[in-house]
């Protein structure tokens, strides 16, 4: 019985073979067509079939996929047909993708269609077919471009249309914002937040304009907190950003007594008030009186960055003050050039300056100011270290900035330019003192002020505060972040100056470590490096080095010893800020010099 079993099954597989074999079908051709700019070889090579293998199902299958995932054809078709019992034929009919012969690029608000034709380029070869294998780097090189901006886009088509096959669209749907709410606002206007920002309802979501825009408001020092909210909006694609306020104080009123730099008792009096009315108006008045000598000193300032409705910024500044030279503003000073004989002038005047953006990142600045300046409480008993130039004073000052810096008064990301120069006249009436000598300042004279800065900001992305995908929050956090900062400033004088309108290096604004005014010149250079940490919000750290010097104008007053040539000095330090409501930054810098000396200076805000 086993062994009639065993012959059974042997004689069962035997028959199902040969019923095979009978039905089994050998590739005996195969064709191809519709391919004009893809080879014969190359569809050939994609599939698995060949003259000579066997035929099934679903091998045609599969290499219709293989064939298709080459990514040059629209569609693509393997049919088969018996040449004989034993032989099939099979033809692949191909609808090529067309030749790209130009690019068209739609919903681009933010980015140049120049820019964006570059990369696909890079991708889509023109004169060459197109392949749907390119529309994912053609994204992948689009997203970056739009990522550097802070903006994350999505496409509604990438690839050539039917109605224009050699051309290769790029339809980009970039976010938008629906709507932009304030909450908490009391006192400060919402229409002046709205001027503030760059960011606009109906205007690009911008993740990183949003972010710098919310760094200016915080570097107003107008609010306690800014919170914000981003929410998906109605729209595909849109974005409703809530902002919430808590605001602080921005008026304050002093009243004291302190000690002026000639250690002279000086009762002070002031007002000062940021945002106005809650209109961002600036409104300052500032009263003093020394116990001896120089009579009151007051100023009014006003700043209005609403002039009209191109945003022009106006500031308007009135003064009468006792001006203390080569005082400066440093403490427990190391230098063995420390000024002993110092003398006072009073100078009125006024300055009144207008500043317009023109475009994107350009602003125009022009400005007039004149002042009468008179030396008071001179007391020579002999000395000639002292410097009387009484006299009057008119300038002029047009300048040119292109600014891409983000995030304020306090930016940390962008570049700034400008060029400034400023046609002056004096009229000089009495001279006396290490200045008796040079009498052509008596009478008219003019002179022109040529003044170029560059400074750039760099700092590292923000990690995202939600890594959730999609969340419309990630990436708006406004946390004070690392900044390495550069300033380089060059100016020059051409024609006859008083001697307190030449170029002064030296001081907290400029070469840390050296006094107010150490060095002067018809020429000036200043380079300074910092990088600022900010340890909590109202309080950051600094290191610094500067380097820089004044050169070619007059001699030496006091030992201050003066070149007529480019001598370069260094100053290096660490600084501290703190942040007070209402006042803004005031920092502290432990400044050393290349002499071995050391200074404190005290100032407002960041250095630049």
């Amino acid at each position: 019985m086993g062994f009639r079993k065993i012959s059974g099954v042997v004689l069962m597989v035997a028959l199902a073979a040969a019923a095979f074999a009978q039905q089994a079908k050998v590739v005996s051709k195969i064709t191809v067509n519709g391919n004009k700019e893809i080879s014969e070889v190359a569809i050939l090579a994609a599939m698995t079939l060949k003259v000579g293998s066997t035929f099934t199902e679903e091998a045609r299958k599969s290499d219709q996929d293989k064939i298709l995932d080459l990514g040059y054809f629209r569609d693509v078709k393997v049919l088969q047909w018996p040449s004989n019992d034993r032989e099939i034929e099979l033809k692949v009919e191909v609808s090529e993708y067309p030749v790209i012969k130009e690019i068209r690029v739609t919903g681009n608000l933010t980015i140049k269609t120049a820019d964006i034709e570059k990369v696909v380029k890079d991708v889509q070869q023109m004169g060459k077919i197109w392949s749907s294998r390119s529309a994912a780097p053609i994204k992948d090189a689009v997203k970056s471009l739009y990522e550097k901006e802070g903006i994350f886009v999505e496409f509604e088509l990438v690839g050539p249309q039917l109605e224009s096959p050699g051309t290769l669209t790029i339809a980009i749907l970039e976010p938008t914002i629906e709507q932009i709410r304030f909450k908490g606002l009391v006192r400060t206007k919402a229409e002046t937040i709205k001027r503030m920002m760059k960011s606009k309802p109906g205007g690009t979501f911008n993740r990183e304009l949003l972010r710098s825009d919310l760094y200016g408001l915080g570097a107003t020092y107008w609010f306690e907190k800014i919170e914000p909210d981003v929410q998906l909006g109605e729209r595909p694609g849109a974005y409703i950003v809530n902002i919430n306020f808590e605001e602080g104080r921005t008026a304050q009123v002093n009243a004291g007594v302190a000690l002026d730099p000639q250690s002279r008792i000086v009762g002070t009096l002031s007002y000062g008030d940021t945002n106005f009315k809650g209109r961002g108006q600036s409104v300052g008045v500032q009263l003093s009186q020394a116990t001896v000598g120089g009579g009151p000193s007051g100023e009014f300032g006003f700043t209005n960055r609403f002039y009209d409705a191109k945003d022009t910024v106006m500031s308007v500044r009135v003064f009468s003050k006792v001006i203390y030279n080569f005082s400066g503003n440093g403490l427990f000073g190391g230098n063995s050039d420390e000024q002993t004989d110092q003398f006072d002038e009073r100078r009125t005047g006024f300055q009144v300056s207008f500043s317009r953006p023109v475009g994107k990142s350009y602003r125009f600045n022009f400005g007039v100011q004149g002042r009468d300046a008179r030396t008071i409480d001179l007391q020579t008993t002999g000395t000639q270290n002292y410097i009387q130039q009484d006299g009057t004073l008119f300038s002029l000052s047009l300048g040119g900035e292109y600014d891409t810096t983000r995030g304020g008064a306090e930016p940390y990301a962008g570049d700034n330019f400008r060029v400034t120069l400023e046609p002056g006249y004096s009229n000089i009436t009495k001279v006396g003192g290490n200045v008796a000598s040079f009498q052509d300042l008596v009478g008219s004279n003019t002179f022109l002020r040529t003044t170029v800065e560059f400074r750039k900001y760099w700092s590292k992305e923000p990690k995202a505060k939600v890594k959730k995908a999609g969340d419309p929050n990630a990436d708006v956090d406004i946390k004070p972040r690392p900044v390495i900062a550069f300033r380089a400033r060059y100016g020059n004088i051409s024609g006859t100056v008083p001697f307190f309108e030449q170029l002064f290096v030296g001081g907290s604004d400029s070469l840390r470590g050296y006094t107010n005014q150490r060095f002067w010149g018809s020429q000036s250079f200043l380079a300074t490096l910092e990088y600022r940490y900010p340890v909590q919000k109202n309080f950051s750290l600094a290191a610094f080095g500067d380097y820089g010097g004044a050169w070619g104008g007059y001699g030496e007053l006091n030992g201050f010893d003066q070149s007529s040539k480019p001598n370069l000095h260094l100053g290096y330090g660490v600084g501290v800020v703190f942040r007070v409501q209402g006042l803004g930054g005031i920092r502290v810098d432990l400044a050393f010099n290349q002499e071995g000396g050391s200074r404190t200076h005290f100032s407002f805000g960041q250095s630049f």
